[in-house]
């Protein structure tokens, strides 16, 4: 039985240093003609405004369980995790769901709906062995990984290019079947 194609993009903002890049990668996103549902962290509303990114057309910041938008069953949509905190991948690797973006993130594991995650974590969490043991699994659940890459000695996260090129190759994956 093939999924259904992606209605919605729930884009989930965790909060690394990463975070300020989130209005350029709304604007790109905004090429699907999809609606975008933005959930932040607790911590991501730490490192940037809510405001500004209500600011941001083409998509809408979802702030509690009681929006609109989550009432009743959910629209089957691509769900990108971007950034994604060493807490947050740890968290979906575990099925730990005690906040409204992590609970998402989950659900759409579960409902086996495209799920990316884009990490964003320092050298020294980079090579933890529980986030890659979380990475590894998942991986194997189907969730597509956007790589850290080495720059100089810093770990940084997927550029919006390979977060856009990925969400690309899963939309045209499912208008093909």
């Amino acid at each position: 039985m093939s999924q259904p194609i992606p209605k919605v993009i729930y884009l989930i903002i965790s909060g690394a240093i990463s975070t300020d890049f989130a209005p350029n990668l709304i604007r790109e996103l905004t090429q699907f003609n999809l609606p975008i549902y933005t959930f932040m962290t607790d911590n991501a509303s730490r490192l940037i405004s809510p405001r500004q990114l209500a600011e941001q057309p083409g998509h809408r910041l979802v702030e509690g369980y009681f929006d609109p938008n989550l009432a009743g069953e959910r629209e089957p949509g691509l769900t990108l995790v971007a950034p994604a905190t060493f807490n947050t991948v740890n968290k979906l690797s575990q099925g730990i769901a005690d906040t409204l973006a992590h609970s998402l993130a989950a659900e759409a594991i579960g409902a086996s709906w495209p799920v990316i995650v884009a990490p964003a974590v320092n050298a020294h969490l980079a090579h933890h062995p529980r986030f890659n043991h979380s990475l590894d699994t998942l991986r194997g659940w189907g969730v597509t990984i956007c790589e850290l890459h080495q720059a100089g000695d810093m770990m940084q996260m997927a550029s919006i290019e390979t977060i856009i090129a990925a969400i690309t190759i899963i939309l045209e994956g499912k208008r093909d079947e």
